[in-house]
């Protein structure tokens, strides 16, 4: 005798999909708050281990954008894993021609961190996105994240780039991006960051070099 096909009734599907629906919960939590993390594929703009950093515009890179801190965020109050960032500053420059930028500059930057003294490459990554850097203006002063953004001679725009943790050649620790030398006071063994900025939509191309090369 067969027998008949199985039917959930309404009062079943609500026993059934209420743990599906915690166990999804579950999993963007987890995502977003320190779970495990697959790190994304980068496009690195050259071979770990090799090719000293090459010299971009005059000191400090093109006019108008500057390189104004980089490091990494490990504070011990902070969960996850230490970021590596890089804090930008960009103005009209010397021509003093305002610029209008739509924020974020999403895909529009190539970082690159090589070794001081001349060492190879240690980490980095094309198409990367800068955002509005809200720790660097006065409470209340920072641009909307995302919209059009006037950079004048009075309003500078302020943009910070994260490197992801697939943009790090193997073997190299977030430490060794700020220094050979953690201890030391030489300049020489501090790393050369370099960063590239596209912005297809305004026209803008922009370089800046921490660092002597």
């Amino acid at each position: 005798m067969a027998g008949k096909p199985f039917a959930v009734g309404r009062g079943a599907w609500w026993r059934i999909g209420l743990p599906l629906a915690a166990a999804a919960l579950l999993v963007v939590h987890l995502a977003w708050d320190g779970g495990p993390r697959r790190a994304a594929a980068v496009s690195r703009p050259g071979e770990c281990g090799k090719g000293a950093a090459r010299q971009v515009g005059g000191p400090g890179g093109s006019p108008g954008m500057v390189v104004g801190s980089y490091g990494t965020d490990n504070l011990p109050r902070m969960k996850g894993k230490p970021t590596f960032k890089v804090r930008l500053t960009i103005s009209p420059g010397p021509d003093r021609h305002a610029l209008t930028l739509r924020t974020p500059l999403t895909g529009a930057v190539t970082v690159q961190v090589h070794a001081g003294r001349g060492g190879g490459l240690l980490a980095g990554a094309r198409g990367l996105t800068a955002r509005i850097d809200a720790l660097m203006y006065e409470a209340g002063r920072a641009p909307s994240a995302t919209g059009t953004v006037r950079v004048t001679e009075d309003d500078f725009l302020h943009l910070v780039v994260e490197l992801p943790d697939a943009a790090v050649c193997p073997g190299v620790t977030m430490g060794d991006l700020v220094s050979q030398d953690p201890g030391g006071n030489d300049a020489a063994d501090l790393t050369v960051v370099t960063v590239v900025l596209v912005d297809r939509a305004s026209g803008v191309r922009m370089e800046a070099q921490t660092g002597g090369v």
